[in-house]
């Protein structure tokens, strides 16, 4: 059977049919595209071979394919369904209380982890930066000890990039005040060396890796969940790093959670996973165990190695080839060496797939460069890899030059400046002047995807394209635009979150578009996005309704 939705406004993001009047879906995939007198002709053609056809009245409403969150963590941002959310407080005494208050309530799904004293408590989205009340610091151990008492609690930064045990958690991992100390730099003491609880970057996720409650039956509850919030947004694709986050780093555990949801036909959404592989044997592994690159269906693959190259900018943890502005002391932390980045990404190229290096910092963003241009040095001209920097933040003018020159992906997160314009000048001074450039890495033809890195951030899209079209964040009275000369158009921003999206994942042959052949995924928005009489409107669209395959996933109601 065929569908013919007919009287839309569609907005195709195809550059040779850029506006249609209808269009048609059958088995999942677009089969016309068109003006309304031409699909009046398909179904009579249609009809005339026998094919059944049915007509869907969309009332002028705007068409739009679905948006591509191109980075997130979804298995992170469905576990908000059980972990103590911590957004929004104003102080540590705050953070303590929303502790204490969690203890003894039931969570929305799964084992009651709240109410067993010997199970960890995990919470998330604090920032010291939003403390307006008491000190402005990260919170410590003691500070947690006050509120939960002798309970393994972890308490990570709105970042995820920095985060605090309790004692007793400290204890159970058997981090003692001897082997904190051998941890460097990734974790923090006081003068007389004893630990703060305050642990940073790679070994904060070999922590995480261990304290999760997460099973098969409360994995399959939260991504349901999760599922149905993501798709309410228009999200009908989401390019996500579960892996390194998974207990002890389960992936088998993880495919086949998606795997069975798939085969029962309640996992809607497509995924592609960003594989976060932070040693070579690590990424060997992977491969021997047959996740390959591209492996999967459309609704389940492989999109690259993840790796994580700095922190984040909030917690000063992100590689700046100078000295923070507001800390002399640091200039953040850079996760591997020359020697080790070149390895990861060789052992990778190696084996088929591309990498995805988060970086923020300037000088974490030109060793990821450095080590990728090494590397194609040594490969054949007809190698090629799709190669992608994450977040890419703190960048100079050689620094974008050399995206466009080495064929590198950027994928962004304008949403970010929501909080970092507050702090950019604060951390990194005139480099302000020349970050956040995706307009400008646009312009120069990179291919810039837009995502998340929710739960960082809301994995809403339309408030992310309206800081990309703004430059404003999202509140506050009085909102200032930061690098104006930076804002994108709403066309060229929901290319980012379509077209762009599919090419991250090796897709744009089959998403991202209204165009006969491709799956037929689209969203109905409330209103025409492309012909707003004020920009602010964006912050108030909502989405009607999601296809995926060309079934109608979510409907608001």
């Amino acid at each position: 059977m065929t569908e013919i939705f007919t009287n839309a406004a569609v907005t195709t993001m195809d550059e040779d049919r850029p506006k249609a009047e209808a269009f048609a879906v059958r088995d999942g995939v677009f089969t016309f595209v068109g003006s309304r007198e031409e699909a009046q002709e398909y179904a009579r053609r249609l009809e005339s071979e026998g094919e059944s056809v049915t007509f869907t009245d969309l009332s002028g409403r705007s068409v739009l394919p679905a948006f591509q969150d191109s980075h997130m963590h979804f298995v992170g941002f469905s576990k908000h369904f059980i972990n103590v959310d911590l957004n929004g407080c104003d102080s540590i005494e705050m953070i303590q209380q929303c502790l204490r208050d969690s203890i003894g309530q039931r969570g929305s799904c799964g084992p009651d982890a709240r109410t067993d004293e010997n199970a960890w408590l995990e919470a998330t989205g604090w920032n010291q930066d939003y403390f307006t009340k008491g000190e402005k610091r990260f919170p410590t151990a003691k500070d947690l000890d006050a509120a939960v008492g002798d309970r393994p609690v972890i308490a990570l930064r709105v970042c995820e990039h920095v985060g605090v045990l309790s004692s007793a958690g400290m204890r159970l991992l058997g981090l003692t005040k001897e082997k904190v100390q051998e941890l460097g730099e990734f974790a923090l003491t006081d003068e007389a060396g004893e630990p703060l609880g305050i642990f940073r970057e790679k070994v904060l996720d070999r922590i995480r890796s261990q304290v999760h409650i997460l099973n098969r039956e409360i994995l399959e509850d939260i991504i349901l969940k999760g599922q149905e919030e993501a798709l309410s947004y228009g999200l009908a694709t989401i390019h996500t790093d579960d892996i390194g986050f998974m207990p002890d780093e389960d992936y088998h555990l993880l495919f086949s959670v998606y795997r069975d949801l798939l085969e029962r036909g309640e996992l809607k959404i497509r995924i592609c996973q960003q594989s976060l592989r932070q040693r070579p044997e690590l990424i060997r592994k992977y491969y021997e165990d047959g996740f390959r690159y591209g492996g999967g269906d459309h609704h389940l693959r492989v999109t690259g190695i993840k790796l994580l190259g700095d922190g984040s900018l909030g917690a000063r943890t992100a590689g700046l080839r100078r000295p923070y502005a507001d800390d002399p002391s640091t200039c953040g932390l850079t996760i591997f060496t020359e020697e080790q980045l070149d390895e990861l990404v060789k052992t990778a190229h190696d084996l088929g797939y591309p990498v995805l290096v988060h970086a923020i910092g300037d000088r974490t963003i030109e060793m990821v460069l450095d080590a990728l241009e090494r590397d194609k040095k040594n490969r054949k001209p007809e190698e090629s890899f799709r190669d992608g920097v994450v977040h890419v933040q703190i960048t100079d003018g050689e620094l974008l030059d050399r995206f466009r020159k080495q064929d590198v992906m950027a994928l962004v997160q304008p949403i970010f400046i929501d909080y970092d314009m507050h702090i950019v000048r604060q951390r990194t001074g005139d480099m302000a002047d020349t970050s956040y450039a995706w307009k400008t890495l646009a312009d120069k033809g990179v291919h810039v995807s837009f995502g998340t890195d929710c739960p960082v951030e809301s994995c809403e899209p339309l408030p992310n394209i309206y800081t990309a079209v703004t430059r404003r964040g999202l509140t506050g009275e009085e909102r200032p635009a930061y690098r104006p000369e930076e804002r994108m158009s709403v066309y060229e921003a929901v290319r980012s979150y379509t077209v762009e999206g599919a090419y991250a994942s090796g897709e744009e042959d089959l998403k991202g578009r209204i165009r006969e052949g491709m799956l037929a995924d689209f969203i109905i928005p409330d209103r025409d996005l492309f012909s707003l009489a004020d920009p602010e409107e964006l912050r108030e669209s909502k989405i009607l309704a999601t296809y995926i395959d060309g079934e109608k996933v979510y409907e608001r109601a």
